[in-house]
């Protein structure tokens, strides 16, 4: 049994942690901030120390967090993601010499791992673990994925490719000690390791994973008013407010901008007419790795990496995004409007934009969709049903941090799942 009560005012330690967080995008680190917050509320005596790379060290430095100097060498893997769905990267020989950068990554940081000055290691699908870390060093690391298969296509490529990562995540995910879910098990429905063999992925995720839930970037309880983060961003109570964000990475992150901007005139235009008592405002997040610029000035551009990207998620009376698993999960979780562009041919967020459309009800609009009619008759609906029909239990970030303190005070063992 998990511990429930953490708070032991008596114990004198201080308990140390290193959280190993994904360097591609920001998803991975601002949820990983939320764990963190959760853990300082629930062990007071903790200190918690990061390592990752760009454009997650920016996050955490806009925080004032504490990263381990070592790590500040490491080279981003955002850049292969980057590349790979942006077509600079030609075929899986290609892709595999990149994978280079997660070998040298993990030779900078051995000796941080195996030093021993860490009562806790926590990795967030830090890959340099995963690929080139050896059994022993993963045996004491806890472990957390939202990704752990795959879903195939009707394709050559779309068949291969899930085949080779979904027995490559379950060969390798199994030689950590401890493993945790860090996502609605819903999403698996009745999925196969290989197809239509291999056994249900939904069990096998029940029976070696501690499953934790949907994880948020933000602990729910925080979350301002919408009036008060309007007033935080500058905005007046009377705007309707849409935001777009193409989170912390460029990959086809213009293809996004550019879907709206060659219809904003129009969006104006009829939201002026469908809301007279309201000013229509959009407002572009382009994140730390995209540099565009709008053709018309209507469209509001707001630069770099915004730490409380969550201040945007509550001022906004609807979300234009990509659909990754947190901002997916952050939008879910507060019921928040939103129009949900996955990035072309990527298999993982094509899955979870149908998923939450299928049990959600969310709007999608594929990159191969984005002309002017059929956005704005989306953006359209999209607030005429404002929120959500239901949604999941949202307590993977108390989930997650309960379980990190039950290993830290010794009562978790390999079989909490």
């Amino acid at each position: 049994m998990l511990i429930t009560k953490y708070v032991r005012r008596e114990k004198l330690k201080t308990y140390k942690l290193l959280f190993l967080t994904s360097h591609v995008g920001l998803g991975h680190v601002a949820r990983d901030y939320a764990f963190k917050l959760y853990l300082e509320r629930i062990i007071p005596n903790i200190e918690v120390d990061w390592c990752s790379a760009e454009p997650a060290l920016s996050f955490l430095d806009k925080l004032g967090e504490r990263v381990v100097s070592v790590c500040r060498s490491l080279t981003s893997f955002s850049t292969v993601v980057e590349d790979l769905y942006n077509g600079r990267i030609k075929g899986l020989r290609d892709l595999g010499s990149r994978l280079k950068i997660l070998r040298d990554n993990y030779a900078v940081i051995g000796d941080l791992i195996k030093s021993g000055k860490y009562d806790l290691i926590f990795a967030d699908e830090f890959w340099e673990i995963v690929y080139s870390a050896p059994r022993s060093i993963k045996k004491d690391i806890v472990f957390g994925s939202d990704l752990v298969y795959m879903p195939y296509r009707l394709t050559l490529k779309g068949f291969i490719i899930p085949l080779i990562l979904s027995n490559y995540f379950k060969r390798s995910f199994i030689e950590f000690n401890r493993r945790i879910y860090l996502n609605d098990p819903g999403i698996l429905d009745d999925y196969k390791w290989y197809w239509l063999l291999g056994g249900r992925v939904r069990e096998w995720v029940y029976k070696h994973m501690y499953v934790a839930g949907l994880t948020t970037s933000y602990l729910p309880e925080e979350l301002p008013d919408k009036n008060t983060a309007r007033k935080m961003l500058g905005l007046n109570t009377s705007d309707l407010v849409i935001v777009i964000s193409v989170g912390g990475t460029s990959t086809r992150s213009k293809a996004l901008l550019e879907c709206i901007d060659s219809s904003a005139k129009k969006i104006i235009g009829i939201l002026k007419k469908s809301y007279p008592r309201k000013n229509p405002v959009i407002i572009a997040l382009t994140g730390p790795r995209t540099r565009w610029n709008p053709r018309h000035s209507i469209i509001h551009v707001v630069k770099g990496v915004q730490p409380r990207l969550i201040n945007y998620y509550v001022a906004s009376d609807l979300f234009i995004t990509r659909s990754g698993r947190t901002t997916t999960a952050d939008l879910l979780c507060m019921n928040k409007p939103a129009v949900l562009i996955p990035i072309k041919g990527h298999v993982e967020q094509e899955e979870i934009a149908l998923d939450m459309a299928r049990r959600y009800g969310y709007p999608v609009i594929f990159e191969d969709e984005c002309y002017s009619e059929r956005t704005i008759n989306v953006i359209q609906h999209a607030l005429s049903i404002g929120k959500t029909p239901g949604k999941p239990p949202c307590k993977g970030v108390y989930n997650t941090g309960k379980y990190l303190a039950s290993i830290l005070y010794g009562s978790s063992t390999n079989s909490d799942r």
